[in-house]
């Protein structure tokens, strides 16, 4: 009882103190969800060395599967709550040329490299999906759909390893060699024009605490999203006692359901202008996706592994060299420049978070809002992607 205590303690402890100390060396070089995962490792293998010295200590893994599950559950809905939305219709027809350039590659590259390699590896349909909504959208959609894909949570945990470690090498290469090296084939003369009017987007911190406060209207948000989780549980409680028998077991029928209806009502929300504006929410839905990070990643079986992990470096890391090949190639072909190119990479393969520090490095303070806003969808439609294609994977 003590164990279990103390694991659901620091499950939400944790995250409260990685994004407090937001400016910490580790977390600046892995970046707040990297050091969520980082920690959690850490106790998982703390777990399992001393297992491997003849004691038998374990953590219990239900507090683990329920406390990810439910945290990406609010997460999401909280995300997509501040996505402005309404904003694309202001884009250029160039910035919504290159993010369709983007989705593009990663549906293309990510079947290409299905069929070639991922079909022969375990999981290789459902972690090709996932790739989908992981370069659209970033880390929450992939975690979304591991779970409606029903894999278990070593091999989703294995997955956002393999992507925080390809991650990581390909972040740094935007930042120091990308610009570079897209300057030797596609255009490089300044251009501003990448919205038709003024975008109602701000360059803001979105971990910034001095700039956060609690207040009744985020209360009622948090409140809202935690309810859409509990009409996404009931819906799928209702669809196990109808069809539980033939598919499964209730958490086979209910997660799924679960993060299809947070997305789904999520987006909905972020039409509404009274809950899009509300300040706070970007905050305490990243809090939740580092309790989800923190949570899946200390329930981590090391005897599990075997050569899982390698298997998905390859798929990944063969999936991110294509995508940005293929996304580079259709820039050159419609004419995109440099600096649109490497934002909207940025904003489909890495969330909106990431978007100010690659547009500091460029120098292009223009691209910022409309890649904000580019993430916002890429978040709204990875899900769905990834979906549709990681079931068609499976047939």
């Amino acid at each position: 009882m003590i164990v279990l205590i103390i694991q659901t303690f620091l499950i939400f402890l944790v995250p409260f103190l990685i994004i407090r100390f937001s400016s910490f060396f580790i977390t600046r070089w892995l970046g707040t969800i990297g050091t969520a995962y980082f920690l959690g490792i850490l106790v998982a293998l703390v777990v399992y060395l001393i297992n491997v010295f003849g004691v038998e200590f374990s953590l219990n893994t239900d507090v683990g599967e329920i406390g990810s599950h439910a945290a990406i559950a609010i997460a999401i809905p909280l995300l997509l709550f501040s996505s402005n939305l309404l904003e694309t219709k202001k884009l250029s027809n160039k910035v919504l040329k290159s993010f369709g350039s983007l989705v593009f590659s990663a549906v293309v590259v990510s079947a290409l490299v299905f069929y070639i390699y991922g079909r022969t590896i375990d999981y290789g349909g459902e972690l090709s999906g996932m790739a989908i909504g992981l370069y659209t959208g970033g880390t929450p959609n992939l975690n979304a759909l591991g779970n409606i894909f029903k894999l278990d949570g070593t091999v989703i945990g294995i997955a956002n390893l393999s992507d925080m470690v390809i991650g990581a090498v390909f972040y740094l290469f935007l930042l120091l060699g990308c610009k570079p090296l897209l300057s030797k084939f596609l255009k490089t003369e300044a251009d501003t024009s990448y919205t038709t009017s003024e975008l109602s987007v701000q360059n803001i911190d979105e971990l910034d605490l001095t700039k956060f406060s609690i207040s009744y209207r985020l209360m009622k948000m948090i409140a809202l999203a935690l309810g859409m989780a509990v009409i996404g549980g009931v819906i799928g409680i209702i669809i196990w006692m109808i069809t539980g028998s033939v598919d499964g077991t209730m958490i086979d029928i209910l997660v799924p359901t679960l993060m299809i209806t947070v997305t789904v009502l999520g987006i909905a929300g972020s039409f509404n202008k009274s809950i899009r504006e509300t300040s706070g929410m970007s905050v305490v839905g990243q809090y939740f996706i580092l309790v989800f990070s923190f949570a899946l990643a200390s329930s981590l079986d090391f005897t599990q592994f075997k050569g899982l992990f390698g298997d998905i470096i390859m798929l990944y890391g063969a999936i991110t060299i294509g995508v940005f090949i293929l996304h580079v190639l259709i820039s050159k072909f419609i004419k995109i420049d440099a600096d649109c190119t490497m934002v909207t990479l940025t904003a489909g393969v890495y969330g909106p978070a990431f978007v100010p520090a690659i547009t500091k490095q460029i120098k292009n303070d223009s691209l910022t809002a409309p890649g904000l806003i580019i993430g916002s969808i890429g978040y709204a439609i990875g899900t769905f992607l990834g979906m549709g294609l990681g079931f068609l994977f499976l047939l």
